[in-house]
Parts: C-alpha cells; structure tokens; sequence
C-alpha cells in the first residue's frame, strides 16, 4: 500500500510498475494478465476518494487516473450548472406509468410489468452530459438503479431512441407536467417493489449530483475501456479487522537477518549492460522476460550474450509475427541451436529456420538436418560473385549501399546454411571489385 503522494496519472502508473517490477524481482510471483491486480485510490481537490478494484492491465493505470479525474471534474461541473439553474429532487417524486406504455413499441418497456418514472428539475441536458468517455451522469444514475435489478433507464435527454416514439415522449412530459428544462427518467422494472427500488436508487443519484459532495465516495470497477462503473459504497473503517483465520506470525531478528533480498530486474538490467555489452533498452526486457534464467544458464556454458539476446528478444518475436508459436520450443532447443551457431555446425542465421522446424514437431537434430548442405567457401565465392555480376548496373549505381540488399539475396540462396560474416565479408570484395576504376 502506498500512501497518497503521487500527483499525476503518469506517476501513479510509474508507481505500479515498479511495485510489478520489485515482485517479479523475487521469482514468486506469476507472470501475465490477470495475475496482479491493483487497487487505485483516486481524488482531486473538492473530489471524493474512490477506489477502483481490481486494475490488471498495467499500461491502463495512468488512463483509468486520467478518466476518473475528468469524472470528478465533470460532476463538480454538473452540480455548479444545477445550482445555477436552481435543480430541484423531490424524494417523494416517482411516479407508475405503466398505462402510458401499453401500446409500445419498444421491446423493454412491453416486457415491463411495471414501469415508474421520475421529474428531475433543472436537469434537462445534463444527464445526457458526458462526464468520462462512453459515459454520462445517466449512467451513474443507471449504475445505482441495477443494484435493484433493473437492466437500465431510460431519460428524456436521449429519447425518442430504443423504441420509444416521439409521441411517447411527449405524452410520458405532459403526463409528469415536466417543463422544457427538466428531464424524466425511466425504469422498467419486473416487479412493483423492483421498479419501486429502481427509482428510488435513481432519485437518490440525482440527490447526490445536487448536493455540497457531488463525487460520493465509491468503490467502482474498471471497464475495459479505461473508465468505470459503481460497485458500492466506499466502505468506512468499521471494514477494517484483523484477518480471524491466520494467527500473527512474529519475526523474530535471525528470521529478519536471515532474509536474503533478491537483486531487483532493474540491477540486473544494469549488470548486463555493466557485463555483456548489451544496450539497455533490451537489458531492461531481458531482465522482465520469463527466458532470463535460460539466458543466464547460456551465459554460464560459454554461449555469446548478444547472440542469446538477440534470439530471445528479436528472433522469437519475428517468428511469432509469422504465426510460429515459439512456446513449444524447449530450453534445450533454445541451448543446443546457440552451441550449434557457437561451434560453426549452423549458422546464426539458420536459428529461424531450426526453431521453425522445432515449433512444427522435429527434434533438434532433425530440425538441423533439414537446413541446406554446408556451402563450401569455392562455392559461396562462385555464388557471390555470380549475383553480383547480375546485377552489375545496380551495383554501379549504389556502390556499398548495395550490401544489405544483396547479402538478403545471398542468404536466400544458401538458406541460412552460412554464416552471414563471411557472406558480408565476399559481397563487399565482390562490390569493390566492380565499383573501383579500372588501371589503365
């Protein structure tokens, strides 16, 4: 638990990563979504506190803060308008009009066995009003009318819609004697004492937007959009207790002294920089990765870090792009291919080709079997030279720019069965040999 000292949804969001960082840190915790799940407590200035349960996508965090911000800005907003216009709740106001609607259309309505409705006045526009994306104060009134069972409302800020007709709309403001400022909402309810709630729950909402506290002090749950919806309360610290079912466990100073903290991913990013060579942008993603003890245990048998970074990082993700699922490749697959490449029996740019083969049920060995016969060093030099004579004119007009695009028509050609240094190494020659002025 952190205590309110973070300012900006940016923070907060940098917040939590770190908390994800320093628990993956331990090498006790699972990996994925749904696997951490924070809490985020959110105010502003004239705001509530409101606790939003259970966020578990962390890229999300820092826009659930920026939405509920804006909620709160916008109801802060709302509640100022209605004062202004001099809104008024009648906590005795709701009212049964089932017999309004029995010819309906709409199909919600005609399945209704009682229908109640309520004036808001003052409040025409405003419940329509957006407070957060993909939600209005309509939908906060909705929220708190669910708790009774009801699927929804229905408001005249957003009628004629949903089946309801014009004609229904104006017959439903004359019957309630609501003027053009005010809105009337509608539950559809099952029972009289489920409609009964239903407004009820409504009405009390409605309260709440007028009051001195517009933002009650809610818990709510995170939609998958970023904004969020009424759950309950807020509740007080009366829910605070111990937990009855596990005794107090005291730890006594060998215990503590005895604790052996682990080396945060962000220390062993720095040490693989520090180590290896490696730039930290992928220092960082090796360290979050679930193959880092694969790659530690490569580094350990004498197996080149760049190398094992680049396949568990670069390789892997180009291969999944292409629909290869990289997950039925072994760690031993993963050592075995990297000696191979170490030993010269493959090529680093035959790893795609092996892990492919691997991912479609061969063994190492087979998959090692299927790459293209060892090129001789004669044949690769008769190869170069003959694609570089092709393409002669291209050559001339790009020089040793032409490297990369022909070293991918060499590689094509041996299908990864040489190594990409000596293949450079004939092209440039090859390239220099044709570009360089002639003795006369």
């Amino acid at each position: 638990t952190t205590s309110p000292c973070m300012h900006t949804p940016e923070e907060v969001q940098s917040v939590a990563e770190h908390i994800g960082m320093v628990l993956r840190s331990t090498g006790k915790v699972k990996r994925g979504l749904g696997t951490i799940r924070q809490d985020v407590n959110i105010s502003i200035a004239a705001g509530a506190r409101v606790e939003i349960k259970g966020v578990q996508d962390l890229d999300l965090i820092a826009e659930v803060v920026r939405r509920e911000v804006q909620r709160q800005q916008s109801l802060l907003a709302i509640r100022d308008e209605l004062v202004k216009r001099g809104a008024v709740v009648d906590a005795t106001a709701g009212v049964e009009v089932t017999a309004l609607f029995k010819e309906t259309k709409s199909a919600v309505l005609k399945k209704a066995k009682k229908i109640h409705a309520v004036v808001l006045k003052g409040f025409a526009g405003l419940v329509g009003r957006e407070i957060q994306p993909e939600r209005r104060l309509g939908s906060e009134m909705s929220d708190y009318a669910k708790k009774c069972g009801v699927g929804g409302i229905f408001h005249t800020d957003e009628l004629p819609a949903y089946g309801v007709t014009a004609e229904e709309v104006a017959h439903l403001r004359s019957y309630m004697h609501a003027a053009e400022p005010d809105c009337v909402i509608l539950v559809a309810g099952a029972s009289e004492k489920q409609a009964t709630c239903a407004i009820g729950q409504v009405i009390t909402r409605a309260k709440l937007a007028l009051s001195d506290k517009p933002v009650p002090e809610e818990t709510r749950k995170m939609l998958e959009t970023g904004s969020t919806a009424y759950m309950r309360p807020l509740p007080g610290a009366a829910r605070m207790y111990p937990e009855t079912d596990v005794l107090p466990v005291l730890i006594d100073e060998p215990r503590w002294e005895a604790v052996v903290i682990p080396e945060l991913l962000t220390a062993k990013a720095d040490r693989f920089v520090a180590a290896y060579g490696i730039e930290r942008n992928y220092a960082l993603q090796l360290a979050a990765s679930d193959k880092l003890p694969l790659f530690e245990q490569a580094v350990a048998e004498g197996i080149k870090p760049k190398l094992a970074v680049f396949t568990i990082l670069s390789t892997t993700t180009e291969l999944r792009r292409d629909g290869v699922d990289v997950t039925t490749i072994p760690d031993q697959a993963y050592l075995d291919t990297w000696h191979a490449a170490n030993s010269g029996k493959a090529a680093r740019e035959a790893i795609p080709e092996i892990f492919r083969s691997i991912a479609g049920g061969c063994t190492f060995a087979e998959a090692l079997l299927k790459l293209a016969p060892a090129v001789s060093r004669e044949e690769l030099e008769k190869i170069v030279h003959t694609i570089v004579a092709g393409r002669a004119d291209f050559v001339q007009q790009k020089g040793m720019a032409a490297l990369g695009p022909l070293m991918g028509v060499v590689m094509a050609e041996v299908r990864g069965s040489v190594d990409g240094r000596i293949v450079s190494e004939l092209l440039k020659q090859e390239i220099g040999a044709v570009t360089s002025p002639k003795k006369p």
